[in-house]
């Protein structure tokens, strides 16, 4: 009896083993005859402003000709290096010189940097590929690409503009303090003027690489501004410096960080690794998703090798993963938290350390359901933070310019800055101004929000800073 039961539960056993690979088996046939459905052009959708810029009223051309000048005749910083100079930050300064000499070399480029910074639209169409047109700037990396047309896909799009436009911006800078030195007062407004539009520009496509680097344009502008009016406080009438405030106080809606691009990443993604039932909904599709693999690897997270699972596992992926509604649902969520924290100023993001890194989570496991969205969004708090500490750089040159006039009207240094129409970021209050020597000092009291008198260190104004002293904002320290 014993027997017989002992073959029954063998013969139940094997049975139903039977069923379960047959079902594996089929779930495995039908999971490798999904197909995704391209139905976005995502990277259509970032350059939609830049193609809606007639031709003629592109910068872009004028921009490629300024950074094959400046490809063929760089900056001479190992100069310094190899005369064992320190490199100058102002034309009395040791070894000025050497920047004035290749400033003169490079007048035709600085003419044509401010024609095009007198267009209106940036007009530089991103793709995966270096453009014919444009292989005289980028040379290595258009001989090194093939012949294949770019693929589409956002992950491989490039962005080989943004690294020379800074180094455009250096060269108004340089010429700016130049021109300030030599009293050439409407040279140098053109040239501020310029670096400021310049940083307008590169935000013509709304991704984050974009917006951070705009970001860094202004600061490089703001701190020309400081080194201008700390050495030559009366080259500007009371009209320019007006003008000036005006054009510093025209970027505010610049200074937001924008995450549209990181959500084209994401959507791009998910319609290429999922199906679509027409409702927004979907399961992964094997194949096309371990073609992608070679794109995440080159997309910087901290879980370093982490695969999508291979199409004969692709039963437990349907089961642990997240559907594509799902996935995108919950991007989406960590997404709009992180888009509330721009704008709120430091003091108040103090207050919520948390809310900066909560969003950003690893993928903990093989069987994470989100791992797509865990894999793929970055930790943004950062980002959030230099537009927010970009806007009280610019608020406190807005101070100083503030300092300046009334010491040019009067004789005398402001004994506040109420007047300025600006606050300390970091405590919601005025910024201050201390007098030793004869000579201002404008300050915030830095992240511990502890006034010690204008006491320079230089940790005060880095998040989580608590070391004794203040961030001094002007004169601008080195």
């Amino acid at each position: 009896m014993e027997q017989v039961m002992v073959k029954k539960i063998i013969k139940w056993t094997a049975g139903l083993f039977l069923c379960f690979v047959t079902v594996y088996i089929i779930w495995v046939f039908v999971a490798m005859n999904r197909t995704a459905t391209i139905a976005v052009d995502y990277v259509a959708k970032v350059n939609e402003v830049a193609s809606a810029i007639p031709e003629d009223e592109r910068a872009w051309p004028f921009y490629r000709e300024v950074g094959i000048a400046l490809r063929n005749n760089e900056e001479p910083s190992s100069i310094f290096y190899d005369n064992d100079i320190e490199q100058p930050t102002w034309p009395d300064e040791e070894g000025w010189e050497y920047l004035a000499n290749w400033l003169e070399s490079h007048a035709d480029t600085l003419q044509k940097t401010h024609i095009a910074t007198s267009k209106d639209g940036f007009g530089f169409l991103i793709s995966g590929r270096v453009r014919e047109e444009d292989k005289e700037l980028w040379p290595d990396e258009f001989a090194s690409q093939g012949e294949e047309a770019h693929d589409g896909f956002m992950t491989s799009v490039l962005l080989p503009q943004l690294g020379f436009m800074r180094s455009t911006v250096r060269l108004l800078s340089i010429d700016a303090k130049d021109a300030a030195f030599r009293g050439d007062t409407a040279r140098c407004l053109q040239d501020i003027e310029s670096m400021l539009q310049i940083g307008s520009h590169v935000r013509e496509h709304p991704l984050l690489m974009s917006d951070l680097v705009s970001l860094a344009i202004y600061n490089i502008t703001l701190e020309t501004i400081g080194k201008i009016v700390e050495h030559e406080p009366a080259l500007f009438s009371n009209e320019q410096f007006a003008a000036l405030e005006l054009s510093l106080r025209s970027i505010e809606g610049n200074l937001t960080i924008r995450f549209d691009g990181e959500r084209y990443y994401m959507y791009d993604l998910l319609q290429r690794v999922y199906t679509d039932d027409g409702n927004g909904d979907g399961r992964i599709v094997p194949f096309d998703a371990t073609r992608l693999i070679p794109f995440l690897e080159s997309v910087p997270v901290e879980s370093s090798g982490y695969l999508f699972p291979p199409a004969s596992l692709a039963p437990f992926a349907d089961i642990f993963f997240s559907s594509r509604k799902e996935m995108r649902d919950e991007y989406d969520r960590r997404m709009d938290v992180s888009e509330e924290l721009r704008g709120i100023p430091l003091y108040m993001l103090k207050t919520m350390p948390a809310a900066l890194s909560e969003q950003y989570s690893a993928p903990k496991s093989v069987l994470d359901p989100y791992f797509l969205v865990n894999l793929l969004t970055p930790a943004l708090g950062r980002a959030v933070l230099q537009g927010e500490y970009t806007r009280a750089k610019r608020d406190a040159i807005l101070a100083v310019l503030y300092a300046v006039q009334e010491h040019n009207k009067t004789g005398e240094w402001p004994s506040d800055l109420v007047s300025a129409g600006v606050i300390d970021a970091w405590n919601n209050e005025p910024l201050h101004i201390s007098i030793r020597n004869g000579e201002p000092i404008i300050y915030s009291v830095g992240c511990n929000q502890e006034d010690y008198g204008g006491i320079v260190n230089k940790q005060a104004g880095k998040w989580g800073g608590s070391s004794t002293g203040d961030w001094v904002v002007w004169p601008i320290s080195e």
